[in-house]
């Protein structure tokens, strides 16, 4: 586990998720575009301060941040998925086929 890495790699999805630049996410917390940079590619790790103000501009709960269940490894993502599936009752099992199906076509 790398703490850098996985907050790097989460900031960037949550970035991007909301269709934000590096460059636009910068500017709203007020720091270099090269320092945001630095951030997702684990060369650099925010202070507290900083975090703070990455939630609030992506209008986030902080701790959303160091949830990084879903950059696990493909077999284990497969596992954990399964596992869901089985207990899922019948109306939400075919809800998530719907979802998935209509992802994919």
């Amino acid at each position: 586990m790398n703490i850098k890495k996985d907050f790097g790699a989460r900031i960037k999805e949550l970035r991007s998720k909301r269709g934000i630049t590096q460059y636009q996410l910068a500017e709203i917390v007020g720091i270099n575009p090269k320092h945001m940079s630095h951030i997702e590619t684990d060369r650099s790790f925010p202070k507290a301060d900083l975090i703070e103000k990455f939630a609030n501009a992506l209008h986030i709960d902080y701790h959303k941040f160091f949830e990084s269940e879903h950059l696990q490894p493909r077999d284990i993502l497969i596992n954990n998925i399964s596992k869901f599936i089985v207990t899922m009752p019948e109306n939400d099992l075919r809800n998530v086929y719907k979802l998935i199906y209509i992802y994919f076509n």
